[in-house]
């Protein structure tokens, strides 16, 4: 991934305890494996109660031939879930090095689909939980002793307002300030976090609206493999503390100017994708009009009524 992130690597994933919400959906899975396959040993959270969760820790398990993951069903909305899934890891595994926040709620809420439930949903996954759960890292980290990473999935929505996305756009710029805020707690505990753009995972395709220009849109859509490679960095580039990664394609920013520089690159991605649609349109226009010499449908042609041309005379 070329950007301006850099390659100074300084914090082995190797023998770490990372524990990763979200961990069922499309990033989560993949992040899962990569950590495993890096030395780690996971600890898999999400809410699906239909053993999917234990069929994937299984897998992973099995793959490595180790005890390498469990799997811990929690609702992230529940603040003594929260504390519980980070006692069960620090329990089975003896330690929790690593938090990587990646579970969160989307919601149409403000777009024609009002649902206060969901928007309800939206705040307590996307922002409430990270904060605790980083909350109840930290207080683990200090009675410990030990240090640890915590990283922050979040979304360019919390940095680039849009039309029906308005709670969790917000969510994700409490989550931003919150990352930024938690700077003072390194090294005990370094907080960075992770903003991309739309992800081709199943849900990101359901939520995303593409910039005007779909084929522009698109290639700032990351995969979750880019989306995976960028959670590993901010894991292991000690440099990173409070600071919000951006990633829009093939781009990634993470100096102190991140978010002018994303807005600047966004707005070029917007004006481009404007200026094809209006040049698409204009072309429109211009094919769609009559040529000379072209029939026009309100033409009238005696040979089309049936009527010949003596009958026309005669008839004038």
């Amino acid at each position: 991934m070329a950007g301006l992130l850099g390659h100074r690597q300084t914090y082995s994933i190797d023998d770490k305890v990372v524990l990763v919400t979200g961990a069922l959906t499309a990033v989560g899975r993949r992040l899962a494996a990569e950590l495993v396959e890096r030395g780690a040993r996971v600890a898999l959270v999400d809410s699906a109660a239909d053993g999917s969760g234990e069929q994937l820790s299984g897998e992973l398990n099995e793959r490595t031939g180790l005890e390498a993951s469990i799997y811990i069903r929690t609702d992230l909305r529940s603040q003594q879930d929260i504390r519980l899934m980070v006692e069960v890891t620090v329990l089975t595994f003896g330690r929790l090095d690593v938090l990587v926040n990646n579970a969160e709620q989307y919601a149409d809420e403000m777009a024609g689909e009002e649902d206060a439930q969901r928007i309800s949903d939206c705040i307590d996954i996307s922002l409430r939980a990270p904060i605790v759960a980083t909350w109840v890292f930290s207080r683990y980290l200090a009675q410990s002793g030990n240090q640890g990473v915590a990283v922050n999935v979040t979304a360019m929505a919390g940095l680039l307002p849009g039309r029906g996305r308005e709670v969790y756009g917000a969510a994700n710029a409490g989550l931003i300030h919150f990352t930024e805020a938690s700077r003072a707690l390194a090294p005990t505990l370094r907080v960075c976090a992770l903003a991309p753009y739309y992800v081709d995972s199943p849900a990101g395709l359901t939520s995303q609206r593409l910039l005007p220009g779909q084929r522009l849109g698109a290639m700032l859509t990351l995969s979750s493999d880019q989306v995976v490679r960028a959670v590993v960095r901010c894991i292991e580039d000690t440099r990173l503390a409070g600071r919000t990664v951006v990633t829009a394609g093939d781009v990634t920013y993470s100096n102190r100017g991140s978010y002018l520089l994303s807005l600047l690159h966004m707005f070029f991605i917007m004006v481009c994708s404007t200026l094809a649609l209006a040049a698409h349109h204009v072309a429109g226009v211009f094919a769609a009009r009559p040529q000379p010499g072209d029939q026009r449908p309100d033409d009238h042609h005696p040979e089309d009524s049936g009527v010949s041309d003596d009958e026309t005379k005669k008839t004038s």
